[in-house]
């Protein structure tokens, strides 16, 4: 009988790598075994192929880090934050898994609102300048607008600005303006900024008790309709990264073009305010003083 290949030195560096359970991961399995599982019997549903590399990784924290990955690639992504920022005293992250499916949510709050140009992109911060608040907002939209008007001024000229309906555009005229022009997506961005867009992963956050997450569990129906919304977040916010690439090109000429395409589209009454307002109109320029 022959005798068995040597083994090749690369598996046996892997082999001599792999090490036994800490005794801090060995209690934590046994103190939270009821919820790891759990976690090994949703890993073998989901990913039948992929559940025993992804439970044979080093430590646990790793399995359900691979977990998330293969889920996003598959779904949708989780929110990852309980395995990045979790304190050794907090439950494992496949505790937090049981809860019900932690949502990767893609919506903008209050405090997000107050940092548009700050804390995102500056094409996508212009586009929201072009629309109204929604009436039921709760922050003081004309001092919301104000802050962001000052803000562009220092990207875009104030001529430009000043051509802007005072107040912003309601959102069902700059949707009618928009169509046809080639410039869809801008109110599409608003839509997404004022959480319009009636795509679940768009409009909600954990910010403000918008959403409190984990209330979903993982049935599967519930899985395929996520991802069937996610599959609608992904087409509109690469939609939307497309013309805030072109506009951030040369935002100011490229948004004034925006613009020249849109506002003569607007129903006559947003019109005669755009007139009235360059004529001089009492209620003056949209754009602080200064700027």
């Amino acid at each position: 009988m022959d005798a068995p290949a040597p083994l090749r030195l690369g598996a046996l560096a892997v082999r001599l790598l792999r090490r036994p359970p800490s005794l801090r991961e060995l209690v934590t399995l046994v103190g939270y075994a009821e919820d790891y599982a759990w976690f090994a019997g949703l890993v073998r549903r989901l990913f039948p192929e992929e559940a025993a590399a992804t439970l044979a990784a080093p430590d646990a924290r790793e399995r359900v880090g691979r977990f998330a990955r293969l889920f996003a690639e598959r779904h949708f992504p989780l929110y990852l934050p309980y395995l990045d920022f979790l304190d050794e005293d907090d439950e494992p992250p496949w505790c937090w898994l049981r809860r019900g499916i932690p949502y990767e949510l893609m919506g903008i709050g209050y405090e997000g609102l107050h940092e548009m140009w700050e804390g995102y992109r500056e094409g996508l911060s212009a586009l929201a300048l072009l629309a109204a608040p929604p009436e039921d907002l709760w922050i003081g939209p004309d001092g919301l607008r104000v802050a962001w008007l000052e803000a562009a001024a220092a990207h875009i000229p104030r001529e430009t600005l000043e051509r802007i309906p005072a107040g912003g555009i309601p959102l069902d005229a700059l949707d009618a303006a928009a169509a046809g022009t080639g410039y869809e997506v801008a109110a599409q961005a608003a839509r997404w900024v004022w959480a319009e867009t009636d795509v679940f992963f768009l409009d909600a956050c954990y910010e403000d008790g918008m959403f409190d997450g984990f209330a979903d569990p993982w049935d599967d129906d519930l899985i395929r309709e996520g991802t069937a919304e996610w599959r609608r977040a992904e087409a509109l916010m690469d939609a939307v990264g497309r013309l805030t690439d072109w506009l951030e090109e040369d935002l100011p000429a490229r948004f004034a073009a925006l613009l020249d395409a849109v506002l003569p589209r607007l129903p006559r009454k947003r019109k005669k305010e755009v007139r009235d307002r360059d004529d001089g109109n009492r209620d003056g320029p949209v754009v602080p003083a200064g700027h």
